[in-house]
């Protein structure tokens, strides 16, 4: 201890106040540990761990509002002492952590990591998305496979993986029918009318395609053997189909309500700087015959434009982003099983698989969803 009573070094860390820490040290070392520290001192210690505080590890704890505050006399440089057998994230401890006890550390985060997945593995959707992944990456994996000429026994186990994961999903979507009635009795009451219409008709055809769906698992899991599965298949693709069909027209209205209001916004904008706009870019009128820069050049301009005030707009609104991507993929699903557009097992596999990922995403981040 210092002479005069004002400091007392500690490593490389000047601690101020040393008849308080003295106080501290006898009230501690009588057996009582932290828990008989008078309450104003237990709540002074919950509140530099509320904060966030650094708290080193060994018989001297040191705590600290700021990385930069290490002089002696600094009234943001506080510490405390707390025994060695007081255990680190035990009831008389500091905080928990390792050898920092910090309330962001690495404990905190493995903790809400794991929690995060406990509710996300809690939901039934989120097991269907995760067995559409293993479906579709079994899918990729098999043309993959097929292409760099792998044992046929190999390709058959995977072939076989892939429909039991089909199966399996198709037992988890039992009941969506009446989920996605639901929904669609909600998006009745939209007050936007084009919004109504798509997510409405969206709605339907998704209960319809589950409705086939459950149809079809009944058949192939032996239910109901007299059910032509290729036939009930056929329907479910062509209404899974028109539902994103409807979700894509959706994606665009919306984007287009998007770019309108940024570019009025921008208008806005070049009229109070100043600036004004370029004639037949904001207003969408084409330069005349006889004006110079009109024609090809000017068509060009205005295509430049638009795709980057699109990208502007995407950039600036991800959970519309990450639902055009997700239905784009989306589609070359129905559309290959239906004939309509053959690009192979390999395309559909990627495809969904990019999907299945995205739609993981937007149940582990909320925010990512697209509403309504």
């Amino acid at each position: 201890m210092h002479p005069k009573g004002r400091s007392i070094q500690a490593g490389r860390w000047m601690l101020p106040q040393a008849p308080p820490l003295a106080r501290i040290f006898r009230q501690c070392a009588s057996g009582g540990g932290l828990r008989q520290w008078r309450p104003q001192q237990r709540r002074a210690l919950g509140q530099r761990r509320a904060q966030g505080l650094r708290v080193q590890t060994g018989d001297w704890r040191v705590a600290l509002k700021s990385r930069f505050a290490r002089r002696a006399h600094s009234p943001s440089c506080r510490a405390t002492f707390v025994p060695r057998e007081t255990p680190l994230g035990g009831r008389g401890g500091v905080a928990g952590g390792g050898q920092w006890g910090r309330a962001r550390g690495c404990g905190a985060g493995a903790a809400a990591v794991m929690d995060a997945w406990v509710r996300f593995s809690a939901q039934s959707q989120a097991r269907e998305r995760l067995c559409r992944a293993a479906q579709y990456a079994c899918s990729l994996l098999g043309h993959a496979l097929q292409k760099h000429g792998a044992s046929p026994e190999l390709q058959k186990q995977i072939r076989q993986l892939e429909g039991h994961l089909s199966l399996g999903r198709k037992l988890l979507r039992l009941g969506n029918s009446a989920d996605a009635l639901e929904s669609a009795k909600r998006a009745v009451h939209l007050s936007d009318v084009v919004l109504r219409f798509c997510i409405t008709v969206s709605h339907l055809n998704r209960a319809l395609y589950f409705a086939c769906d459950n149809v079809l698992w009944a058949g192939k899991s032996g239910l109901v053997p007299r059910v032509d599965q290729e036939k009930w298949a056929q329907r479910s693709f062509r209404y899974y189909l028109f539902s994103l069909i409807m979700n894509l027209s959706r994606d665009a209205y919306e984007i287009r309500l998007l770019m309108e209001q940024e570019s009025s916004a921008c208008s806005r904008r070049l009229k109070s700087s100043g600036g004004g706009a370029p004639v037949g870019v904001e207003t969408g009128a084409s330069g005349g015959p006889g004006t110079p820069g009109g024609g090809l050049p000017q068509l060009a301009l205005k295509l430049r434009l638009q795709v980057l005030l699109l990208a502007r707009v995407l950039r600036g609104h991800p959970p519309l982003l990450l639902d055009v991507v997700r239905n784009a993929c989306d589609l070359f699903i129905p559309l290959d099983k239906l004939g309509l557009w053959r690009c192979g097992p390999g395309i559909v596999g990627l495809c969904g698989l990019v999907s299945s990922i995205l739609s993981i995403l937007t149940l582990i981040c909320p925010w990512l969803r697209l509403k309504p």
